[in-house]
């Protein structure tokens, strides 16, 4: 078996303030790009850009009080009194928009679902048109003061999600139109 005794120090020379001085030149040389190759776009840029998220995040916070206002307005006023209590309104409608709004907010990691997101706020938009609309023929029949503030409680919450779903079902339409051209 051959054996060499070869020395692999890399040797430097130094002068008299201590600095290093290479005879070769620089060891490691580093690549540095002449222009920026843009990286490719991701899927729904443009709508992701626009925060679908935080008007999401709204909507499934305001849900999330829409049926916890239902709860507390079912507990405490009798059921057949009013159109509020006996369809649920609050109730269905803050089921509807905690689900909507957790699709739209699922828009990043997946965005197969923009067709799901845009139906789901429709059909939010649809059932709290009409939740509205009971609210609104049942508000002058109330007679109790704390039961109309909260009515119209729940009626500025809903249209608050009412007007969330609109921006949501025209930002998807409009990233919907611009996917197919």
């Amino acid at each position: 078996m051959a054996k060499a005794n070869i020395e692999m120090d890399i040797r430097r020379h130094e002068d008299s303030a201590g600095e290093r001085h290479d005879d070769e030149g620089p060891l490691i040389k580093y690549y540095r790009a002449s222009e920026v190759v843009p990286g490719p776009v991701p899927a729904l840029n443009q709508l992701l850009r626009k925060g679908p998220a935080t008007c999401a995040a709204i909507q499934t916070s305001s849900g999330i009080l829409s049926f916890g206002i239902g709860v507390v307005f079912a507990a405490s006023f009798g059921i057949s009194l009013n159109l509020l209590t006996l369809f649920r309104v609050p109730i269905i409608t803050g089921i509807m928009f905690i689900f909507a709004g957790i699709l739209s907010n699922l828009l990043y990691k997946h965005p197969e679902l923009l067709q799901t997101c845009f139906i789901a706020n429709i059909v939010c938009l649809a059932i709290s048109g009409i939740g509205t609309i009971l609210l609104i023929v049942d508000l002058p029949t109330g007679e109790n003061e704390i039961e109309k503030k909260m009515e119209v409680l729940v009626l500025c919450v809903t249209l608050m999600d009412m007007l969330i779903a609109a921006v949501l079902i025209y930002w998807f339409y409009r990233e919907k139109r611009d996917h197919k051209q």
